[in-house]
């Protein structure tokens, strides 16, 4: 019986060792922590607190792909901390005190991103900036890569975690004096795609560069303002940029000297368009100037270029009138240019002086102007211009079906200044009296 009693006293005391060894945390049960900083540099700070989630990839030995962790970050803060989505959902691998994990984060969070390549030190994230939406996401794209080491004890260390940039951004800001309207901005010499390294959260350029025959257009930026995100690039390269007008004409910029694209930059250009087209020449000059605007300036110098591909039709009015408030007395001999003030719109002001009236034309240059290259006519007369509002008042004289014919004059019974806003694609134009 004694000795019963201790065996049982014996295995007592070792099941109350076991339960105490049980209630101690074990190794493999640790979360991961975070710390994060620089978000702000793209995102309102305001907006990054709580909501925004950001993809973390682990290497050996946890070895998780795209988990979703929670920002927690108050406005104006300038660092904050990562929160699990799902509990538990990214620990420390058992009995993982000093080695350290590959950690890879992006921002914003996309759900199914995967990372390719074999082995830690060749293990990428693919980026494809292949349309108008993948640069506004490219934009916003940011990523950090950190390695460590949990350490010991209960409270293992944080993952420090400081995002950047890994793409360069080129923006092109216009400042548009002519007679003409900006349509949109070309862009080649650039790389688009590439890889944003697991190890180091660094973009590398793939494939070749985008030639001038498959030049993409750039994102609309504000007013006369056009971007893109592009990959950084080590060596020199000079991106060509093809501004494009409404009328047709067009004009390549590029950089006076070759320049390195850096990680992390704003590289913005600043292109002057200017002068107008006159009775008997035109007189467009172009210039540009570049510099490296972001977290920190850069003159990068200056932009060279102006290069004009004339505009595919110039319209015009011939026949017997004057440039605004002018005094034509019964002759064709005056040609007065409309400008082009919108896709598919132009716009003209005039003094009509009566007698033969007036047609609309076009030349295939400028300066050309005659009737070697076409006319727009109709069989259409205004009986009394009084009837002809200014603009804005609502009640406009529309001329319908013109035709590329030599009909009659388009007339009036009056005289006076007018306004003519023309829509080449519908054949069709308002006249406005302005006084």
């Amino acid at each position: 019986m004694k000795k019963f009693l201790t065996f049982f006293a014996a295995a007592a005391a070792l099941v109350a060792c076991n339960k105490t060894a049980d209630t101690t945390q074990a190794p493999g049960s640790r979360e991961v922590k975070f710390t994060v900083s620089n978000l702000y540099t793209v995102t309102t700070k305001t907006a990054i607190a709580d909501d925004s989630h950001v993809a973390i990839f682990a290497g050996a030995p946890i070895n998780a792909n795209n988990v979703q962790m929670t920002v927690d970050m108050e406005a104006n803060a300038t660092s904050g901390t990562l929160t699990p989505t799902v509990t538990n959902s990214l620990l420390w691998a058992v009995g993982q005190t000093t080695t350290a994990t590959n950690f890879f984060a992006i921002y914003p969070y996309e759900i199914g991103r995967t990372l390719a390549g074999d082995t830690e030190a060749e293990k990428y994230l693919e980026y494809d900036i292949a349309s108008a939406s993948d640069v506004v996401y490219a934009n916003d794209f940011l990523a950090a890569a950190k390695s460590q080491a949990p350490g010991t004890g209960e409270d293992p260390a944080t993952v420090a975690l400081a995002f950047k940039h890994p793409f360069a951004k080129l923006v092109y800001n216009i400042t548009n004096t002519s007679d003409d309207f900006v349509s949109g901005l070309k862009i080649s010499g650039i790389r688009r795609t590439g890889h944003v390294m697991f190890t180091t959260g660094a973009a590398v350029p793939t494939g070749e560069a985008i030639s001038a025959d498959n030049a993409v257009a750039l994102n609309e930026n504000g007013e006369n303002s056009f971007m893109t995100v592009v990959m950084p690039e080590t060596e020199a390269v000079n991106p060509l940029v093809v501004v494009e007008m409404a009328s047709g004409a067009k004009y390549t910029f590029a950089l006076s000297q070759a320049i390195a694209l850096e990680a992390g930059k704003v590289y913005t250009a600043s292109i002057a368009i200017s002068g107008g087209h006159e009775a008997e020449v035109s007189d467009r000059t172009v210039y540009g100037s570049f510099t490296v605007t972001d977290w920190v300036n850069v003159d990068a110098g200056s932009m060279t270029g102006g290069t004009v591909t004339p505009a595919t039709k110039w319209w015009y009015l011939v026949g017997n009138i004057d440039a605004y408030g002018g005094t034509a007395d019964g002759n064709w001999s005056k040609f007065v240019p409309f400008k082009c003030i919108g896709n598919d719109l132009w716009q003209v002001d005039f003094y009509f002086a009566g007698g033969n009236g007036f047609k609309l034309m076009y030349a295939a240059n400028p300066p050309e102007w005659d009737y070697a290259y076409g006319m727009i006519s109709s069989d259409t007369w205004i009986i009394d211009p009084q009837y002809v509002y200014a603009e804005g008042a609502g009640n406009d004289y529309k001329v319908h079906s013109l035709t590329n014919v030599n009909g009659q004059d388009i007339n009036m019974s009056g005289t006076g200044n007018f306004r003519i806003k023309f829509t080449p694609s519908i054949m069709e134009f308002y006249i406005y009296k302005l006084n």
